[in-house]
């Protein structure tokens, strides 16, 4: 009989506990391998993306910040982007524009919009801010209107209207409706 040294018994458990940590690494890696497919293969059949930041810049150099709590892509002809209590700042040359609004519908390579649900459209530099329900229009031309009640304060005016049609970013500015005209002695008074 022979009888086994206390070294090759030593080397011999060195041996199988360096196997065991490799394999026990290559199953982990394996494992994780398959996680990361079933991931993808889920997220390519999912629509919603949860919590979005998206910046664009546009030809003319105007700069869009959207933050989003949902976004939707729907892939046509249109490129249409949904998205669910969107913030959206427009940067125009230093002029800083803030649009919020319960939905939005952002078409044509971010360029047409259908903003809904409690729309609120602030501009500081020029003091104006514009709150409606729902308000259509083009980035590029800085068109837009609506056909809900309005409510504007522009510096120390406040108008309210039945609807508005802006051009030219507040250039032409047209109340539709019987419209109402406040005059306020301060801006505290004002949204």
């Amino acid at each position: 009989m022979k009888i086994i040294s206390g070294k090759t018994i030593f080397a011999s458990l060195v041996f199988l506990l360096i196997m065991s940590f490799v394999v026990n690494n290559f199953l982990n890696d394996n494992d994780n391998f398959r996680q990361k497919n079933e991931y993808k293969r889920n997220s390519e059949n999912e629509q919603k993306i949860i919590g979005v930041e998206i910046r664009q810049q546009n030809n003319q150099g105007d700069k869009f910040l959207i933050i989003a709590d949902t976004l939707e892509e729907i892939k046509s002809k249109e490129k249409k982007v949904i998205l669910e209590n969107s913030l959206t700042t427009i940067d125009q040359k230093g002029i800083l524009t803030k649009i919020s609004a319960g939905n939005a519908i952002i078409t044509n390579d971010y360029n047409d919009f259908i903003f809904s649900n409690k729309v609120k459209i602030t501009k500081k530099a020029r003091k104006f801010t514009l709150i409606t329900q729902t308000l259509t229009g083009t980035f590029k031309n800085g068109n837009y209107h609506t056909n809900d009640n309005v409510d504007i304060v522009s510096g120390d005016t406040v108008i309210e209207g039945k609807g508005i049609q802006i051009k030219k970013n507040g250039e032409y500015i047209k109340i539709k409706g019987k419209a109402t005209l406040k005059m306020l002695l301060s801006q505290k008074n004002a949204y």
